[in-house]
């Protein structure tokens, strides 16, 4: 007996695959005025072969010159540079691998202290210190205020006789003073939001929470440094389909005044969070 029904299920069905496969094909979208990313394939390095000791990408400003500059520095194994100090206080996250940092006029790797990822140090101004790598790589996000002049000190002989406690900073990732804040844990590393000028937090967000549509006044610069940070904006919140995924290493910027929201999903995720006080955050009514 013939199926007369049979046509009409197969449209009914062909109808159900394209409507899965228009949904599967949609992917979420930010307002450029208010969240801008880069991935890290898409950073741009001096050496795009990366072949060199030491390379570097610029993620914001430019450290020659006055204003905030926040860069990426990555180094080959088992270098060290010249002791040197720079003119205003630097503050750096070990983002990959292990870095090696001394103080002193004498460059001693025996007395460098080890610095993995996820700690946090500061160069503080006019201070003679020295850093590198031994048997691992090391990738350093550094901050700060230009121009970030490098200024090496002669070279002195003889043997280390120790160094200046007052010229570093360093903290190894179980020194983060960390506060809970309920759906997030925060530590504040420098700064203050609450006050003018440069700050550094570090930020994690526990699985399954998120802020809500809000803005800030000024700029504020994150880099992810573990897990998946997911990202919306506008005054709709949808964290199942209106997010983007940031994955570890992706450098983000929040605009100022730009309506966006954040958090984690699945996992637990720790963020990086650099900007300028001091900073008001806003929120906005939703929309239904």
């Amino acid at each position: 007996m013939r199926d007369c029904f049979a046509p009409l299920r197969l449209a009914l069905t062909c109808m159900v695959m394209a409507a899965s496969l228009g949904t599967a094909g949609h992917a979420a979208e930010l307002n450029p005025a208010a969240v801008i990313y880069k991935t890290p394939d898409e950073f741009q390095w001096r050496d795009p072969t990366d072949q060199v000791a030491t390379n570097q990408t610029i993620l914001y400003g430019d450290p020659n010159k006055p204003g905030l500059y926040i860069y990426i520095n990555k180094f080959r194994p088992n270098r060290f540079g010249n002791a040197h100090y720079h003119p205003n206080d630097r503050f750096i996250t070990v983002i990959e691998g292990a870095g090696w940092r001394g103080t002193g006029p004498v460059v001693d790797p025996a007395h460098a202290t080890r610095l993995p990822k996820g700690s946090f140090s500061i160069d503080h101004a006019l201070k003679v210190h020295w850093d590198g790598t031994k048997d691992e790589t090391g990738a350093y996000l550094i901050a700060g205020y230009g121009p970030a002049t490098n200024i090496e000190v002669p070279k002195t002989a003889g043997a280390y006789a120790g160094g200046d406690p007052a010229a570093l900073t360093l903290m190894t990732p179980d020194q983060i003073p960390w506060k809970d804040n309920g759906d997030n844990r925060v530590a504040t590393l420098a700064g203050d939001p609450d006050k003018p000028g440069l700050y550094v937090q570090m930020l994690t967000w526990y699985k399954g929470n998120f802020s809500r549509p809000h803005f800030h006044s000024n700029d504020r610069f994150i880099t992810v440094l573990s897990g998946t940070w997911w990202v919306g904006t506008g005054n709709r919140f949808d964290p199942a389909n209106l997010t983007v995924p940031m994955k570890a290493g992706t450098f983000v910027t929040d605009l100022a005044k730009g309506v966006h929201w954040d958090g984690a999903k699945d996992e637990d995720t720790t963020i990086l969070l650099i900007g300028e006080g001091p900073v008001i955050t806003t929120q906005v009514e939703e929309s239904k």
